[in-house]
């Protein structure tokens, strides 16, 4: 071999090992995630935990963010493996939420202030309801256009209680219950139907609608738009899960939030994914009670959040009407910090 090759040879090896070695800090220095390396990204540990509706399979804002987060992968591209159940009653979603055997579940506003007056470890992480769901109807020609209109009607109430609602309602109109005649109710609308009574409360997402299809026209109070404090389902979470693993808490919101947007730009595709879980339901009224939630859930700044004076106005009607007995409910009953995050100043999730 001639001494010009030999030269050449070792040049050529010198090069591949300055190559290599500049190399090789590049690769240490890349994140496992990065595309760049072409290196594979570390897949992250999948953590399952339980999200238990507080009622049967239907079609509430945030049951239908969890089932379209399952079925679109929302939940598994946050590594989460979700196991979605409903409460069967009996208050079942809080005891499983308190034994930590469920992660998350739903509650309303009075609900969680309640919860929290008792002592009840208990916090909401995101609000979906930014107006109550519960109202009162009554039938359109009964001449009934305003709360002062009540005086002297006969106003149905369910399981024995008065709402806060209703007192405030009465209320705007300066009246008090002294001035309607009160009479016990049952949940079936058909007393109502049947002219057993002249106004009847309901849930305005979908006992209006099954109201008007068994033939009555009928006109709504809805609290919220007389000026009457209220708020709507909640995600409730264990105060110790929020506090200890707050990132799983984020994941939760991220996927859910996605798939709330994802069901206002696709309302037939999100009614799809409820039957899937409510077989039987009729399709209309579910459509119907997702837009009624999807209406009472728009903010400017996101869905699923909420203010600090949201929740003392909410404190002050429940106090004012004998709900709560004592004040300071309001002041641990929401963790914003999490659900805010996920928001750009723009109102856009992140």
């Amino acid at each position: 071999m001639s001494m010009r090759r030999l030269l050449s040879l070792v040049c050529i090896v010198a090069a591949l090992l300055a190559a290599a070695c500049g190399s090789a800090p590049a690769r240490e220095a890349a994140s496992p995630s990065s595309t760049a390396s072409g290196a594979t990204p570390t897949p992250r540990p999948v953590q399952k935990l339980v999200f238990m509706a507080g009622f049967r399979p239907q079609a509430n804002l945030p049951f239908v963010a969890a089932y379209l987060a399952a079925a679109n992968g929302y939940f598994a591209e946050e590594g989460l493996d979700v196991d979605i159940r409903h409460a069967s009653g009996q208050d079942e979603h809080l005891k499983l939420l308190l034994a930590k055997e469920v992660a998350f579940t739903t509650a309303s506003g009075p609900q969680v202030l309640r919860r929290r007056e008792d002592g009840l470890p208990v916090r909401a992480v995101a609000l979906f309801g930014q107006r109550g769901d519960q109202g009162f109807v009554v039938r359109a020609d009964a001449g009934i256009q305003t709360p002062a209109d009540l005086r002297g009607r006969t106003v149905g109430f369910k399981a024995g209680i008065v709402t806060a609602e209703f007192h405030a309602l009465l209320a705007t109109a300066g009246l008090t219950v002294n001035d309607v005649r009160l009479q016990a109710v049952g949940f079936d609308p058909r007393i109502f139907i049947e002219r057993g009574v002249e106004v009847f409360p309901v849930f305005l997402g979908n006992e209006p609608f099954a109201i008007r299809k068994a033939g009555v026209a009928i006109r709504t109070l809805d609290p919220a738009e007389l000026g009457v404090p209220t708020l709507g389902l909640t995600y409730l979470a264990h105060a110790d899960t929020v506090a200890a693993d707050p990132d799983m808490v984020r994941r939760f919101l991220r996927a859910t939030l996605r798939a709330t947007q994802y069901a206002a730009d696709h309302v037939d595709e999100a009614v799809t994914a409820t039957l899937k879980y409510a077989p039987g339901a009729d399709p209309a009224q579910q459509r119907a009670l997702l837009e009624t939630d999807l209406a009472a859930a728009r903010r400017a700044d996101g869905i699923g959040r909420s203010s600090q004076q949201q929740w003392d106005a909410l404190e002050a009607t429940l106090l004012k009407f004998g709900v709560l007995k004592t004040a300071g409910s309001a002041s641990t009953a929401f963790t914003a910090t999490i659900v805010d995050s996920l928001y750009d100043a723009q109102g856009r999730l992140r």
